[in-house]
């Protein structure tokens, strides 16, 4: 199992819990590299030249050496022995693409086993759903993380972009929009399964997207700026737009309010501990976003506080922190979303489905 030019076994059992999912997922995992050797009395000897870590993952874990530690993953927390009978028989059944090696020199067996691992980089799950999944559902995941809008939002960072985490979070917010508020990342490998050939709410969540979006650049148009930039935040924010969609786009009292508000609010967050009588719920959402923050009860919990921060402003009986927000200062002059220009989206898609 360990040749001297093998590394130490050194994967975190994140690590190892990220494979056994994809082979729960009967996803593809990297070919393993062997050498078979065969001596001079007859005997043979099996060297694995690359692959030792991801064998030894799957030993320890058939063996009950670790739990699935995979966050948002329905078997996060389960051995291997708390699986099915139909999930431990998929393992079982995996099959590991082995490539043979030729006799050859250490030193050069050495040198394949540097340049395998010199560049090679772990897919990530939604790398994986891209390369699974071509439907109607994935296309528009891809198209709505694209949008130039959330350049202005920083929510993204260089890496996320390249490593397709944009997507997934994009087709979190989708996912929720359409079944609720979701505990982690549980489901959504379930919901890109169901919407795969069929999506028949997707002209709907194009325009609700659309509509959003648009609503979130008028009423933070510094979103980078405020906390609502972070994925825990601007979930809770997007879920409580959907909830209020039929009535964006707001006109221009209420966006002021409606600004305000989550504008004093993301500063009280902030700051709470230099307020001198913290808001119970400016409290309850921190703990709700500083703690297990994508777990169902915190997104619940944040949703619940940031619908009573939206709902007073709305009537004008949001009371303001010492922070004042941005009350008293008019918005931006900006045009209703009827008249903004749908080169938003491409000129196909420009249709919402209809």
């Amino acid at each position: 199992m360990s040749p001297p030019f093998q590394r130490n076994p050194v994967w975190t059992v994140r690590q190892k819990s990220s494979l056994i999912e994809t082979i729960l997922l009967e996803f593809p995992i990297p070919e393993i590299y062997m050498q078979n050797i065969v001596e001079e009395d007859g005997k043979e000897k099996h060297i694995i030249v690359d692959g030792q870590q991801r064998i030894r993952a799957i030993l320890e874990y058939i063996t009950g050496d670790f739990e699935i530690e995979e966050e948002g993953s329905r078997w996060q927390g389960l051995s291997f022995d708390d699986l099915s009978s139909e999930e431990r028989k998929k393992i079982y059944e995996y099959r590991l693409l082995v490539r043979i090696l030729p006799e050859m020199p250490t030193e050069q067996i050495r040198d394949i086993f540097q340049r395998i691992n010199r560049n090679t980089v772990v897919l990530n799950a939604q790398e994986l759903r891209h390369a699974t999944y071509w439907g109607p559902f994935i296309k528009l995941m891809e198209h709505v993380s694209d949008l130039d809008v959330w350049n202005q939002f920083g929510i993204f960072s260089p890496n996320d972009r390249r490593r397709m985490l944009d997507t997934e979070f994009v087709s979190e917010l989708a996912v929720a929009y359409l079944n609720g508020i979701q505990n982690k990342k549980a489901r959504l490998e379930d919901y890109y399964r169901i919407y795969e050939t069929e999506f028949e709410n997707e002209g709907a969540v194009r325009e609700a997207f659309y509509k959003i979006l648009t609503e979130i650049d008028h009423l933070l148009p510094n979103l980078q700026s405020t906390r609502f930039r972070k994925k825990s935040d601007f979930y809770s924010l997007f879920l409580i737009m959907c909830e209020n969609l039929y009535r964006i786009p707001f006109g221009a009292e209420q966006r002021t309010l409606v600004s305000s508000a989550l504008e004093d609010f993301a500063l009280s967050v902030d700051y709470s501990d230099d307020l001198v009588l913290s808001h119970a719920r400016v409290d309850i959402y921190r703990k709700a976003v500083e703690r297990a923050a994508s777990d169902y009860g915190s997104r619940r919990t944040r949703h619940e506080v940031l619908r009573e921060v939206l709902d007073t402003a709305l009537t004008g009986k949001y009371e303001y922190s010492q922070f004042g927000g941005s009350q008293g200062k008019k918005n931006r002059s900006l045009p209703e979303i009827d008249e903004l220009d749908p080169a938003i989206w491409d000129e196909q898609e420009a249709t919402r489905g209809e």
